[in-house]
């Protein structure tokens, strides 16, 4: 997830992007994986709890945010606005 402003259509320009992510899940492991697959660098910024991260990404500690679907459709829905996008 990165915030509109951003203006980024595909995880491919997240090239250097700060990522928010819980440590610990499969998600983090996946971040890596893709990054190194497509040969791009980033700088994951890890919290070991789920709102530490959300809060992270929602005061602009980081460029994006990922976890698994849901929970990323929950983040937009508690949002009230649209002001990110997936």
């Amino acid at each position: 997830m990165v915030k509109k402003k951003l203006n980024v259509k595909s995880a491919k320009e997240l090239d250097g992007a700060t990522v928010c992510v819980q440590s610990g899940t499969t998600t983090e492991l996946n971040l890596a994986d893709y990054f190194r697959a497509n040969n791009m660098k980033f700088t994951p910024v890890v919290f070991e709890r789920l709102d530490e991260s959300v809060n992270a990404y929602v005061s602009d500690r980081c460029d994006a945010y990922t976890t698994d679907r849901s929970q990323l459709a929950s983040l937009k829905v508690s949002q009230g606005r649209p002001r990110t996008t997936t």
